[in-house]
């Protein structure tokens, strides 16, 4: 035994001594990998600076996901901090590795503004690859303004590339878009380059909305030699580039453009006074519509418009563009002696559009019209509207009118609709109608569209209808 103990005594520095020797040799030789190799070296900086726990740990994955979450944050919070300035002095390679990095991010105001200033520098470098991401971008969802940027930066270098890559986007809707951005500078650089391109695109629709991305540049400069120029054009890329031309100098000088126009033979006057009317009542209604009526009140604003078709025209348009745009200033101007003879075939439109944005003041409105007729066509309007937008609300309100025709209107126009989508309910209200005509015409009404769904349901109503005479429910069912 005391031999054995003795051995195990000598054994133990043996032990130390190669254990001692194994991690000198271990580290000499991590010392020599990384000082001739500046890149482990860097590596295992890194490793320990963003996880110093690394090597004690006995969860390897979750060391992984750490890092992973301090690698990503580090990443986020370094592109957080570069401007703009900063991007525009990276690479080609760098620009697309980072929106590669970008694209696993979540949404935000921060994300989107990197990439677009990404995009940006992109098309310094590469503008038709920056315009095919951006597109791409835009179809899934991204704003126009990402696609925007860099097509105007490839425009301003090389316009023609620029725009006939406008004109081969198979949407729509981006590719007018996108020819409006391209051509109109094009346009400013060379205005006869770019109508001759314009006109030599192989898509009508195309070549459209190209003719009139041209057209305002040349009307900044000289509206009459510009419409003049695109009186040359054929067919209807004619007389849209000639709107496009008029609608550029009403927003600037409606009067002058309104002067010129009357002085045009009378098919042009007829082609283009809508146009004139349109725009010009959204900018000034009041002065517009003055001089529609042939009386300016004193208004420097050129020759007054004659009585005629063309001034009917011209007025129709312009209350329909007023209604549409601000309700509420076409009400006081139709409820004005100006506005008087207008009023009621006006009234029913306006309280409609009215009533898709304020019912209850559109109700108000209507209920407070002198004229019964006018009252009634308005109110009708309103409650029809209403009742498309909010049944509920609008049958409640309906509730709370007292007895009386304008009751009975309202319940009318209630029930016409609802009635196409739910012919019970619609047949319901129509039977509390008090005024017999207005009932049976309401209830005939209702049958017409329940028919269609339930023509057993509908008849049925009909035959036990308390509420109609026999010769009004055979009168329903013929």
């Amino acid at each position: 035994m005391k031999g054995e103990r003795a051995r195990k005594k000598e054994a133990i520095p043996t032990f130390l001594m190669a254990g001692l020797a194994t991690s000198l040799l271990f580290f000499i030789g991590v010392y020599f990998y990384t000082s001739t190799n500046p890149e482990a070296k860097k590596t295992t900086a890194l490793t320990l600076q963003t996880n110093p726990g690394t090597r004690f740990s006995s969860h390897p994955a979750s060391n992984q996901k750490k890092e992973g979450v301090n690698l990503k944050r580090a990443t986020q919070e370094k592109i957080s901090l570069w401007d703009e300035a900063s991007i525009q002095s990276l690479a080609l390679l760098e620009v697309k590795k980072l929106l590669k990095e970008l694209a696993k991010w979540p949404p935000s105001a921060e994300t989107e503004r990197v990439e677009r200033w990404l995009v940006k520098r992109w098309a310094t470098l590469e503008p038709r690859g920056a315009c095919d991401y951006a597109y791409a971008g835009v179809l899934r969802g991204a704003d126009t303004y990402l696609l925007e940027n860099p097509l105007r930066i490839w425009a301003n270098a090389f316009p023609s590339q620029a725009s006939s890559w406008a004109a081969s986007l198979a949407s729509p809707s981006l590719r007018d878009f996108a020819i409006r951005v391209a051509f109109k500078i094009w346009a400013d650089k060379d205005p006869s380059a770019a109508a001759e391109a314009a006109a030599k695109l192989n898509s009508a629709t195309a070549r459209t909305s190209a003719m009139v991305a041209v057209a305002p540049p040349q009307a900044r400069k000289d509206f009459s030699a510009a419409i003049k120029w695109a009186r040359e054009l054929p067919g209807a890329t004619r007389q849209k580039t000639i709107e496009e031309i008029l609608g550029e100098w009403t927003k600037r000088d409606p009067a002058k453009a309104a002067t010129w126009l009357i002085q045009q033979p009378g098919d042009v006057q007829w082609s283009l006074i809508a146009k004139l009317a349109a725009d010009w009542v959204r900018k000034d209604p009041a002065t517009a519509l003055a001089w529609g009526q042939g009386n300016t009140f004193g208004l420097q604003v050129g020759s007054e418009m004659a009585a005629g078709p063309v001034q009917r025209k011209f007025m129709e348009a312009a209350l329909a563009n007023l209604i549409g745009a601000d309700p509420e200033a076409a009400s006081v101007w139709l409820n004005s002696p100006a506005g008087e003879p207008y009023l009621e075939f006006r009234a029913a439109p306006l309280a409609a559009r009215w009533a898709s944005l304020d019912p209850m003041g559109a109700t108000t409105w209507s209920l407070n019209l002198p004229d019964p007729r006018t009252r009634e066509a308005a109110l009708q309007a309103v409650i029809g509207t209403w009742s498309r937008i909010d049944p509920q609300e609008a049958g409640s309100w309906i509730l709370s009118l007292p007895a009386g025709r304008d009751g009975d209107l309202a319940v009318k126009a209630y029930c016409a609709a609802i009635a196409p989508y739910d012919g019970p309910a619609a047949a319901t209200w129509a039977n509390q109608i008090g005024d017999i005509g207005l009932r049976e015409a309401a209830i005939s009404s209702v049958f017409k569209h329940w028919e269609k769904v339930d023509n057993s349901a509908a008849r049925n109503f009909i035959l036990q209808n308390t509420q109609l005479s026999p010769e009004a429910q055979q009168r329903i069912l013929r």
